[in-house]
């Protein structure tokens, strides 16, 4: 079982002083240069005061508690829509912790965002990461695009995914059968 905790420094710069090779490339692509603990820290600090919520996972009590990842839902600017953002440790070593993160979020996301206004979630991750892709699925995030030109010399493709925490609506209804599609009152 692990532990869901708010934010706290000293856990989360445990966890981004040791992130996983592949969250580590992907902070650099994002951030546009090679960036050590300290500066990804002070990045992911920085944004804390658009956070709608941030938190730090931490192994289970009998495995000590380990701060492993973090996790962040940050307002976008535009009403209803919320970027998310997670980075951890040693995604080998942290499978099962990672895992019972993406099923704890999974089914805790949804009502979190409706309570909060939140009806779509984004979601970014580098295409070459090995396991960003699998861990947003599992969540519930659906693919929508692959997008070119990120990276300080814009080489770096990253994929968005959203979530809707309710259906989406129908784009393309049946048209009335009465013929009263475009009746106005």
């Amino acid at each position: 079982m692990i532990l869901v905790r708010p934010y706290d420094d000293l856990a989360a710069h445990a966890v981004l002083s040791w992130l996983d090779v592949n969250d580590h490339i992907e902070a650099e692509l994002v951030r546009g240069q090679a960036a050590g603990g300290l500066q990804l820290f002070a990045d992911w600090r920085a944004m804390r005061g658009a956070w709608v919520a941030g938190h730090v996972f931490h192994t289970a009590p009998h495995l000590g508690a380990v701060p492993f990842a973090v996790g962040a839902l940050v307002n976008t600017g535009q009403a209803g829509v919320a970027q998310a953002a997670l980075l951890a440790r040693d995604h080998a070593r942290f499978r099962r912790p990672l895992a019972e993160v993406a099923s704890r979020i999974a089914v805790e996301l949804p009502e979190f965002c409706i309570r909060h206004g939140i009806h779509r979630v984004e979601a970014r991750c580098w295409a070459g990461h090995p396991t960003a892709s699998r861990f947003l699925r599992a969540i519930g995030f659906v693919p929508e695009t692959d997008l070119p030109g990120f990276g300080r010399d814009g080489s770096a493709i990253f994929r968005q995914f959203a979530l809707l925490p309710r259906p989406a609506p129908d784009l393309n209804p049946e048209p009335n059968q009465k013929g009263t599609d475009h009746v106005h009152g």
